[in-house]
C-alpha cells in the first residue's frame, strides 16, 4: 500500500502546488472502487508517510468531516446550496 500512497501523495501535491494551495505534509485517502467484473463495490484507505500513527489519520479524517458537517449546516442556515 505505500508505494500507491506515496504515488497518490506526489499526485495531489503537485496539482495542489500548481493551483497555488502550498506543500502537502500529509495525506489521508479514502477511496471507493468498483470491481469491473462484479460491480461490487470496495473502500481503499491509506496514509502518507505510511508510519502516521493511526490517530493522526483519526484526527486528520475527523477534522474534515467537522469541516464538511459545518459546511452543510452553514448552507442550511442560510439557504444557499454548495457544490
Amino acid at each position: 500500500m505505500s508505494g500507491i500512497a506515496e504515488d497518490l501523495h506526489q499526485a495531489v501535491a503537485g496539482v495542489l502546488q500548481a493551483h497555488g494551495y502550498g506543500m502537502v505534509s500529509r495525506l489521508v485517502f479514502v477511496v471507493e472502487l468498483v470491481d469491473e467484473e462484479t460491480g461490487g463495490l470496495g473502500l481503499m484507505r491509506g496514509v502518507t508517510p505510511c508510519d502516521m500513527p493511526v490517530w493522526s489519520e483519526l484526527g486528520l479524517l475527523q477534522y474534515a468531516m467537522t469541516d464538511i458537517q459545518a459546511s452543510v449546516t452553514q448552507e442550511r442556515v442560510t439557504g444557499s446550496e454548495g457544490d
